[in-house]
């Protein structure tokens, strides 16, 4: 672990971002907007994990927004592409090894209000669990 927070950490050359964005689906595009782009594969990184899903980039992206420094990572693995819930605890733990304290996380989601349309941002508080730890359904 220590070897990739160095990599990392290397790689941003200074810059020191303390909020982090985990893009999902459909925002992968955000990244075009990021100033001074440094770009870190995530295949770069030993143990990082990668995600098989079309869309999502598979790096780093670190920079500014809007002023701000900020680390995004473009993609991200899934529970359902590896079987293990905590696919994603390495390449959290590199960001909180890096300085990240704020860490944001989106998804393409749906709703059932006829409200949302489609491209609506939301903030979701609740949502019901299939993934096999709820007694509910086994």
């Amino acid at each position: 672990m220590k070897d990739t927070i160095d990599r990392l950490a290397g790689a941003l050359a200074g810059l020191a971002p303390e909020t982090a964005l985990v893009l999902g689906s459909g925002l992968g595009g955000l990244v075009d907007e990021v100033e001074d782009a440094v770009r870190i594969a995530y295949a770069d990184l030993p143990g990082f994990p990668r995600s098989g899903v079309t869309g999502h980039a598979g790096q780093i992206v670190a920079g500014r927004l809007a002023g701000t420094p900020v680390l995004m990572l473009a993609g991200r693995a899934h529970y359902y592409e590896h079987g293990d819930a905590a696919v994603m605890r390495s390449a959290l733990e590199v960001l909180a090894g890096i300085g990240i304290t704020r860490l944001i996380l989106t998804n393409a989601a749906g709703s059932l209000e006829s409200h949302m349309g489609p491209g609506s941002v939301m903030l979701i508080t609740d949502h019901i669990n299939f993934s096999g730890s709820n007694p509910l359904f086994g």
